[in-house]
């Protein structure tokens, strides 16, 4: 196995989808491309993460392997990786190794594999019928606006508005996007949809998406919210379990 990106801050990057919400996780390394699904620790989330073969310079993958790694030590070590670099991956004696590769220098780190269960092997069937497609920064700073007041928040999908808000005992809040605005790329909702969420982790599945990018929210009543966007060439799904209120 040999796996190769041009620069090294990309992988981190795209890592960092995974370890904002993942203590340990289980890499499926196949020859179509890289990929992972765990839990939170605490089971209210899911990630699904896939970063495909033709986002790597150099893909060298004849068998499907597994590995098991702690997320933030892969994270922490992929931190020291500089522009200009490129990342290698491979593994070695039960080792993940690490290079940073510029010119004629090159850096080494290892790190130790985990054994790990099988853990998640589908993501929930859910069929969403109604969608947005919402500009990160702007869905950020709504997060921020709303943990001013709680910490959870109500989504809210009509057929022509997109609302973020938030009703506790310290106030209300409530960001409303109609759509047509430039922060909505897309809104198609089949019948309106409302459900609540916790804010905090809200906030760590949305930290990894870059500013001009855009997230799609998946929001059914009272289901699991699915949440994709894109970033360095990976594409991530995340799941939330909901807040089931009485009204």
């Amino acid at each position: 196995m040999k796996l190769v990106v041009n620069e090294a801050p990309a992988l981190k990057s795209a890592m960092d989808a995974i370890v904002n919400l993942v203590d340990e996780g289980q890499f499926e390394i196949t020859p179509e491309g890289l990929s992972l699904r765990a839990m939170d620790p605490s089971q209210i989330s899911m990630v699904s993460f896939h970063m495909p073969k033709m986002s790597f310079v150099e893909y060298h993958v004849e068998d499907t392997m597994k590995i098991g790694l702690d997320m933030a030590q892969l994270s922490n070590v992929l931190s020291r990786g500089n522009r200009g670099e490129k990342a290698e991956l491979s593994v070695e004696e039960g080792r993940l190794v690490v290079r940073f590769i510029m010119d004629k220098k090159k850096r080494t780190f290892k790190i130790p594999l985990l054994e790990i269960g099988e853990g998640v092997q589908r993501e929930p069937k859910i069929e969403f019928k109604s969608f947005v497609k919402v500009n990160a920064d702007a869905l950020k700073e709504a997060l921020k606006d709303a943990k001013l007041v709680s910490s959870h928040v109500r989504f809210v999908l009509g057929s022509d508005s997109f609302i973020v808000e938030v009703k506790g005992d310290s106030g209300d809040m409530k960001a409303e996007f109609e759509k047509g605005s430039p922060q909505i790329g897309e809104l198609n909702v089949n019948s309106d949809a409302k459900a609540t969420f916790p804010l905090q982790y809200l906030e760590d599945i949305v930290k990894a998406s870059s500013g001009g990018s855009m997230v799609t929210l998946n929001l059914e009543t009272d289901r699991p919210l699915r949440i994709e966007y894109e970033m360095e060439g990976a594409k991530v799904a995340y799941y939330l379990a909901p807040r089931i209120e009485s009204e």
